[in-house]
């Protein structure tokens, strides 16, 4: 079997998408794990920080962000 990439272990199962930077350095990135020997797959997943959030529970977040915007824009 060739090899799957140029790391070893688990650091070359991860598979991530363009990170969209949001603020004070801190990005959200998605991503998801794919074991090279099974094809099993872990997620996706969106880290943002160190945190990890299933796509439901980042676009919850998101949701809530803009809705507490959009309460502070109010006079």
């Amino acid at each position: 079997m060739a090899s799957h990439g140029l790391l070893t272990g688990e650091e070359d199962w991860v598979h991530s998408g363009e990170p969209l930077p949001l603020a004070d350095g801190v990005q959200a990135l998605p991503c998801l794990s794919v074991n090279p020997g099974t094809g099993a797959v872990d997620g996706p997943y969106v880290v943002i920080g160190w945190d990890q959030y299933t796509p439901e529970q980042a676009e919850a977040l998101g949701a809530a962000l803009i809705a507490m915007a959009r309460r502070a824009r109010r006079p």
